[in-house]
């Protein structure tokens, strides 16, 4: 059977067929070995990165090892219209599907170039009705922290397409820090007069000490106010914060020499 197998078939093709096998069977080890090992090696940063961000990365690397192994395959066969035709269709696919990050990373570029639209980092800007300051750029867009102390990210497409104003930070935002005294050992009035001073050295206009919460052994206070310079809120509510326990401390070693005296 075999030798009239190889009668019906002539050498050339047969030979052919066996190499086309023999390489098809290697491709196909070959991808799924570099597949293996480039997931273990993703698997060491895992807990660096997100879960999604790995699936991502090995989406890609496969897409971009079949491309390499068709490609290495049609050009040893010298098929080189095959190898140009695959090289063209990823690079449209990539064009296409990268277009957006391409677009605003250009726009980035050249939006900076540009007196009208050059922002820096701290700059008061009101950008379609979004009133903050700028604290980030990034190479897509800016990001921009509003009165309401929300983080908001403004691609530079739209920034081009929109009117941009640089106000004074006019607005101001609500400062709330809470925090817990004991109950007893501690003039709760005296602490709250002297923070209210404190705060409006700090800049903190209509400053006020309110009592949130009163449990078995400790007072629930929360400091307030409203605070106009947005790029230094959070160095101000730490320091706040740390003169309040500062004043308790003070507070409490006074009061209980008042209590020694008695």
């Amino acid at each position: 059977m075999i030798i009239e197998i190889n009668g019906l078939i002539p050498g050339g093709i047969l030979y052919s067929i066996e190499t086309a096998l023999i390489v098809i069977i290697t491709a196909i080890a070959i991808y799924f070995l570099l597949d293996y090992v480039f997931g273990r090696i993703i698997k060491v940063f895992i807990k660096l990165s997100r879960k999604g961000d790995v699936e991502n990365a090995r989406f890609i690397f496969r897409i971009i090892l079949a491309v390499i192994i068709l490609s290495a395959i049609a050009y040893v066969y010298g098929q080189y219209l095959i190898v140009g035709a695959l090289l063209i269709i990823v690079a449209v696919i990539l064009i296409i599907g990268m277009r957006p990050i391409i677009e605003e990373y250009f726009t980035g570029k050249i939006s900076r170039l540009i007196r009208d639209y050059s922002l820096d980092i701290g700059d008061h800007v009101e950008v379609m009705g979004i009133k903050g300051y700028v604290i980030k750029q990034t190479s897509l867009g800016l990001v921009i922290r509003n009165s309401r102390n929300e983080l908001i990210y403004v691609p530079y497409t739209l920034l081009m397409k929109n009117m941009i104003r640089k106000v004074s930070p006019t607005e101001g935002i609500e400062v709330r820090i809470p925090f817990k005294v004991p109950k007893d050992g501690v003039l709760i009035d005296d602490l709250r007069e002297e923070l209210n001073e404190y705060m409006k050295d700090q800049g903190i206009e209509d400053p006020h000490v309110d009592i949130a919460a009163i449990e078995d052994k400790y007072v629930e206070l929360i400091a307030r106010g409203i605070y106009k310079d947005l790029r230094t809120i959070d160095d101000v509510k730490y320091s706040i914060l740390n003169k309040a326990f500062e004043l308790f401390a003070k507070n409490k070693e006074r009061y209980g020499s008042v209590e020694n005296n008695e």
